[in-house]
Formats: C-alpha cells, structure tokens, sequence
C-alpha cells in the first residue's frame, strides 16, 4: 500500500467514525425531543374558581388511553377542543378554557399521548397526535347521544398540526383556530434537536428527520399539514403566527395563502405579538384569548368576524 492510499485510508476511517458519531448524537436528541417530560396538573384547584370540572378518559382512535379536563356548557353550543403543544399539558388551556365556557361553549381540554395523565410513551409531534384528537371529536359526539354535530379547536403546534390531519378524516371539525402551525414536523423536530443552533438546523435536518422515520417507521412528507389545509373546504380556519418568530410567521403566511378563498368561509392570518408557544402575560394572554374566544364564538354561532386576511 503506497503512502497516499494509507492516509486515504486513514482519512475514510477518521470521516466514517466522525459520521456515526454525528448520526449517534442526533439520534439521542431525536429519542429525547419526542419524549418530553410530563408535566402535572397538581396544581389547580377549580373549586376556587367555582367550576365544575370533570376528569374524563377515552381511548384514541387506535385504543391509546386519553385523559382530558370536560367543562360543560350551553348544550346548544357546539363543544370545543383544546389541543396543547408539545411537552406542555390541558393545564396549559384552562385560561382558554375558562373563557369559552363564560360564552357557554362545552370545553375538552386534552392530553396527547406521553403528555400529562395520558397513556403512551412516546410523541410523533403531531402525526400519531392525529389519532388523539379523532378519539376525542368520538368522544365529544358519544357524549352528545351520537350526534357529531359541529365541533370547534383550539390547537397550538403539535396541537394544531394534529387538528388540521384529523380535520380531513372528520368533516365534524367545522372551526379551526391554529396557533403557530409549522409546515410538517421536520421544523420542530429540527429545533428541538438542534437547539438554536442554525448550522444544525439548515444542514443536518435530513439526519433528524431519517432518523424520525426509522424510529416511527412513518414518512414526514406523507404527513403534511400544509398540504392537507387547502383541502378543507367548507371550514372557517383562522392561523396566528407569533410576531418574534419571522421564519415561523412567512411560513404561515404562504399556508394561508394556499387555502382557496370560499364566499362565507374565513381562512385568515392574524399576527400577534406572543402566541401560546411563548409565554404570555398580561396584555398579550388577554389579546391572545379574546382573538381565539372571538373567532370560535362568531364562527360556530354562523356570524362573522372581521379578521384582516393575509396578502
């Protein structure tokens, strides 16, 4: 062997030991972003708010245990679901809650598998989530005499995009409200398992998202939010894209821009200061939860609500 094709060699060695350990690193941030900690709902007492609550469970539409939160309401009103994002719980939408039940709507707030109270190990980021939020409209309806009716939902990044595939298996889901909805679950995958760090993000996605599909055995690109929302026809679908986020907020907007305008039907991007993936306080909850409240209300209730539509 001649020297050259030694340091060959030796260079091949150093890059296929290099690799694994890039693919190895990804793979353990890929195993930890889809299973989140739980996080408890110990600490709410809604006898101080002078509600009445009541802990439900039902299965998903592949049989996984769901735990949820039921307020009830006016039975003339539709009911609502409440999606929460990744690594969060129900706990994260009582405020929403709360206030959609003074408008007298039924409130469901719910755990997604390997979230809160739920059943499951394990997330998909929105993909087996799907099967989550079908259990829950099943539920919903059951516990309506059978009768689907017209169902409004709350969801926020995982929650939403979750809404949005189950939305083209149940026409029931009337009105969508989506908070910081990404394209597919390679960007947050990305974001999770890369942290910040851009380099990463832009250039080792692929790795994340090969690594996702090997681990869950299912393609990212079969799975699309954005391809499933122009598809909704006949729905009222109102998208909010956090303004501290530019990249996350002209995603959005091409989504938007992608529903097919129908007379009578909103399909509408408001931008706001915070959504629910931050943390809002103060002005921005209070803005937050009257933008979503609102739209719910005048939409299920066959009004209309001036929202400017994105351009």
């Amino acid at each position: 062997m001649s020297f050259w094709e030694s340091k060959f060699g030796a260079l091949l060695g150093v890059l296929l030991v290099a690799c694994l350990l890039v693919v190895s690193i990804v793979g353990v941030r890929v195993y930890l972003a889809t299973h989140p900690e739980r996080q408890t709902d110990d600490g709410f007492d809604f006898n101080s708010m002078l509600m009445r609550v009541e802990q439900v469970q039902f299965p998903a539409a592949d049989g996984t245990r769901l735990a949820g939160w039921l307020i009830e309401g006016d039975d003339a009103k539709p009911p609502v679901l409440l999606c929460h994002d990744l690594g969060s719980s129900k706990a994260s939408q009582v405020s929403l809650g709360i206030e959609l039940q003074h408008r007298g709507f039924t409130v469901l707030m719910l755990d997604f598998r390997g979230h809160g109270e739920s059943g499951g190990r394990s997330s998909t980021l929105g993909l087996d989530e799907k099967r989550d939020v079908v259990g829950a409209l099943d539920f919903l309806a059951e516990r309506r005499g059978g009768d689907g009716g017209r169902v409004g939902v709350y969801g926020v990044g995982m929650g939403a995009h979750a809404a949005v595939l189950a939305a083209v298996d149940r026409p029931s889901l009337r009105v969508l409200v989506l908070d910081a909805l990404y394209p597919d679950v390679s960007e947050p995958l990305a974001r999770q398992v890369f942290a910040g760090w851009e380099p990463g993000i832009r250039g080792l996605s692929i790795v994340s998202k090969g690594l996702f599909a090997l681990m869950y055995r299912t393609r990212i690109g079969e799975h699309r939010a954005a391809d499933a929302l122009p598809g909704l026809l006949g729905r009222d679908v109102l998208l909010l894209a956090p303004a501290g986020d530019p990249e996350l907020t002209a995603e959005i907007q091409r989504m938007v821009e992608s529903i097919p305008e129908q007379p009578e039907v909103d399909g509408n991007m408001v931008v706001l200061p915070a959504t629910q993936g931050d943390n809002l306080y103060g002005e921005d909850l209070d803005r937050h939860r009257q933008q979503v409240a609102g739209f719910l209300e005048h939409r299920l209730g066959g009004g209309a609500i001036p929202v400017a539509r994105a351009r």
